[in-house]
């Protein structure tokens, strides 16, 4: 995460490290090597992994929006290339980048986006359906499932767990 502006924070992905080792499809041959020879952070791997799963793939242009607030989550996005800003109510800015996901945390919360998502470049996604997440983050250990519960909390700013994850 880095502060491009005042008033516009950025989260993503320096993609130039996966670049400089040759890796531009996650599937091939010199890419499962890479991964295997070269120490990829905890949040390299999980981008790497996501970016080569068989999750159903999006693309938007430019100026599109890909979430609108009031709206719910039905998918979270995993950011795969491009950027995508969000704006709330008030004009506050974040801009996501490759390896940034969106909608998640409203999406286990089950709350409405506070934001509208908007393509400033070509993006490419993978979508998270969030019944399957859903599904999926019920069924873990405690412990797991407290990480999903306090991340939500924080980056929704909850003071409760959301019934969801209770």
């Amino acid at each position: 995460m880095s502060n491009s502006s005042e008033d516009e924070i950025r989260f993503g992905m320096d993609m130039q490290r996966f670049k400089a080792l040759g890796i531009i499809d996650p599937r091939s041959k010199q890419a499962i090597e890479a991964f295997d020879h070269h120490e990829f952070s905890s949040a390299e791997r999980l981008f790497f992994k996501l970016w080569g799963s068989d999750l159903n793939s999006g693309v938007f242009q430019p100026g599109q929006k890909i979430a609108e607030r009031g709206e719910h989550a039905v998918f979270a996005h995993v950011v795969i290339s491009g950027n995508v800003e969000t704006v709330d109510a008030q004009g506050k800015k974040l801009l996501f980048g490759p390896g940034s996901v969106f909608g998640m945390a409203e999406g286990l919360a089950d709350v409405v986006y506070s934001w509208d998502a908007i393509a400033k470049t070509v993006v490419s996604t993978k979508f998270i359906p969030m019944d399957r997440a859903l599904r999926e983050v019920r069924r873990l250990n405690p412990g797991l499932k407290g990480i999903c519960r306090f991340t939500t909390m924080r980056i929704l700013e909850l003071k409760a767990p959301p019934a969801t994850l209770s």
